[in-house]
């Protein structure tokens, strides 16, 4: 930005002789001080100046407030003045300073006369987040976390206001798409300049750098659906009409990610002859992307509906689930998911948010099977965004988003974690030895790129599905957390099952009456117990479970009284990894305090399955509702469970993402 008026060369363009007195055409930016040196423009012997000024303009010099207009001075005194104006011109140099060098004798040496047009260069932003742009805000042009912070907020326009049959969402398309897609953009302000026409060989410029015009998109002219100003591939862009206030849309194209902070730059340049003299500048934030965890509220429950009503029964009963909660059931039909379950599998529901705007957004995993085209097709529309992340690697089953859960509201050592910390599977290569699966780096980056819920990995690799869901879930809970953590344990079902025959009920079923690789799948509380292949698997199944309980623990700051043990057991899958031997009672959903939770289906004692009492002795003096439905045909023999193959869209947390401070984890 200039500071300093250059114009001691005196055969520049910018002057031209006239006698003795030199004059040169300028402008003045209002409440932008300029210094002039007198030193650089005194003739020879010049020792007293004497200023003369037209028009509102005011004169300093060395901290002085005001300096003495048509008086002598000596040079001495003033090397160098500063000029600032407070107000626009309406016309072209409608001001003007007269500068007069005498010798120490009086005689007259030489005179400058300085026309000047003073402009105003202002571009302003929402920038203390209370929905008003404010003029000039202070703080316009950096971003500060937290809730006496400042800098404004910029969603990614991912949702879809108007039906497209190819799927598209807002911010793949150049222009606005009227007054429901407008609601999604944040709002700058070009100020009224003074002028509709500038001096001569000035001009002023909207501008981003290269990697921001790939990340956001400016319109102008709202009024004629809007005009493209910068956006992929266009840095920059002339204003004109600048004889009025101009409003800008912008919307954001990318979520921060590894390689983008979030951070959006824009500055309004004047250029003289293709030179920046002046620039304002504002800065955005672009809302990231942020998980729900089971704690929220839940708003709607999505499910497929199979064909030949293979889950129907399933439907009805957690359709009285899902009405206890005060949620709805979204049934999804056939043409949606091809007979594809694992609803939770392809997508998980999250949220962004600017001041005054909420928008649901759907993360589509890349395993992009029966229930590729659900996310778009869908849930895509009004207030309800999209976003995937594609790699050139070949998802595996830990690309799935059975394997990316959050946690409740956390303190750990000290620091608060208001919106949870999101917790995804990986592998072990120590134990993993043959074929180690993890999610692919651009999930792994997009999770953390998010800033706000710092991610952890956990060991997820040890089982065949390899999904999180399979051995933890959090439920809601009246204790100083607000939560308690639910796992998976062989060691709680082995105790089950020796109190049993110790009590001689040995030769009582589980998985009575039920098929499993089209044979009956009953089994006695003695056959498991006397089969030690299977209690040797169980034993190296529980140390990789107690190995995630250490870093849950450590990384949620959880003591034992936090964690609730659930009855489970697992069996090799013939390849050293793990999968579930009865219905897997951790994956349940979870809908304020009703637990869908698989139906077990253990050996009972007077017509009560244990596992089921001895779950509900748990919970149900937390306030938690168990519902035990029968997932056996159409999700467990497939191999998953009730979470697998439900979603739930959640109310957002009440907190403001933007008043917190930021976590690296």
């Amino acid at each position: 930005m200039r500071t300093l008026l250059q114009v001691e060369d005196f055969n520049g363009r910018s002057s031209r002789s006239r006698e003795s007195i030199r004059e040169y055409v300028e402008v003045l930016v209002v409440g932008q001080p300029l210094q002039v040196s007198l030193q650089n423009l005194a003739p020879a012997n010049t020792k007293f100046v004497n200023l003369e000024t037209r028009g509102e303009i005011e004169i300093s010099s060395h901290g002085q407030s005001e300096i003495a207009i048509k008086t002598l001075i000596p040079l001495e005194q003033i090397p160098e003045i500063t000029l600032n104006a407070r107000t626009f011109s309406d016309v072209l140099e409608d001001r003007s300073l007269q500068i007069t060098f005498q010798d120490d004798a009086g005689r007259l040496l030489g005179q400058v006369l300085f026309k000047l047009t003073c402009l105003r260069i202002c571009l302003d932003v929402d920038a203390d987040r209370d929905g008003i742009i404010e003029e000039n805000h202070p703080h316009k042009g950096d971003w500060q976390w937290g809730i006496n912070g400042h800098g404004a907020v910029l969603l990614v326009n991912s949702d879809r206001d108007t039906v497209h049959a190819d799927e598209q969402h807002d911010s793949e398309e150049n222009y606005i798409r009227g007054l429901l897609d407008l609601k999604d953009f944040s709002f700058a302000i070009v100020r009224k300049v003074g002028l509709k026409n500038l001096p001569s060989d000035y001009e002023l410029y909207l501008s981003v750098n290269r990697d921001t015009a790939q990340r956001i998109r400016i319109y102008d002219e709202l009024d004629r659906d809007g005009y493209e100003l910068i956006g992929p591939g266009r840095t920059k862009a002339k204003i004109r009409n600048t004889d009025r206030d101009i409003i800008l849309a912008v919307e954001g194209l990318s979520y921060p990610d590894y390689d983008f902070d979030g951070i959006v730059e824009i500055s309004l340049n004047l250029l003289k002859e293709g030179k920046t003299v002046y620039s304002d500048r504002v800065v955005f934030r672009v809302a990231p992307w942020i998980m729900t965890p089971n704690t929220l509220p839940p708003k709607t429950v999505y499910v497929s509906r199979l064909s030949k009503g293979f889950n129907a029964e399933f439907i009805e009963e957690l359709r009285k689930v899902v009405a206890q909660a005060n949620a709805q059931l979204d049934i999804v039909p056939y043409e949606f998911h091809q007979d594809d379950p694992w609803m939770q599998d392809e997508i998980e529901i999250g949220y962004a948010q600017a001041p005054g705007h909420l928008m649901h957004v759907v993360f589509d995993s890349p395993r992009d099977r029966g229930l590729v085209h659900f996310p778009k097709r869908k849930l895509l529309g009004i207030d309800f965004g999209y976003v995937t992340r594609k790699s050139q690697r070949e998802a595996t089953k830990l690309d799935s988003f059975g394997n990316l859960e959050v946690s409740p509201p956390v303190t750990v050592k000290g620091v608060h974690y208001p919106f949870g910390r999101m917790i995804f599977g990986g592998t072990r290569k120590e134990i993993i030895h043959e074929q180690p699966r993890r999610m692919l780096k651009v999930l792994r980056d997009f999770l953390y790129g998010q800033k706000i819920q710092a991610p952890l990995e956990i060991f997820s690799d040890w089982l065949s599905v390899g999904h999180i869901d399979e051995f933890m879930t959090f439920v809601p809970a009246p204790t100083q957390k607000g939560f308690k953590l639910l796992l998976a344990s062989p060691d709680k079902c082995y105790e089950i099952l020796n109190r049993l025959r110790n009590e001689g009920h040995s030769q009582v079923l589980l998985r009575q009456g039920k098929q499993l690789f089209n044979q009956p799948a009953d089994i006695s509380v003695a056959a498991i117990l006397d089969n030690q292949e299977l209690t040797s698997q169980n034993q190296r199944f529980q140390e990789y479970i107690n190995w995630n309980r250490e870093v849950l623990q450590e990384q949620l700051e959880l003591g034992d009284e936090d964690i609730i043990h659930i009855p489970g057991l697992f069996a090799d899958d013939g390849y050293g990894r793990a999968e579930t031997f009865f219905p897997n009672m951790v994956n349940a959903i979870v809908l304020n305090q009703h637990l869908g939770i698989p139906k077990p289906f253990g050996p009972k004692v007077n017509q009560e399955c244990q596992f089921e009492a001895y779950v509900k002795g748990l919970l149900e003096p937390l306030g938690l509702v168990c519902h035990f439905i029968d997932d056996w045909n159409p999700y467990f023999r497939a191999r998953g469970e009730i979470h697998c193959g439900t979603n739930t869209r959640r109310q957002p947390f009440a907190q403001k993402w933007w008043e917190i401070e930021p976590i690296e984890s």
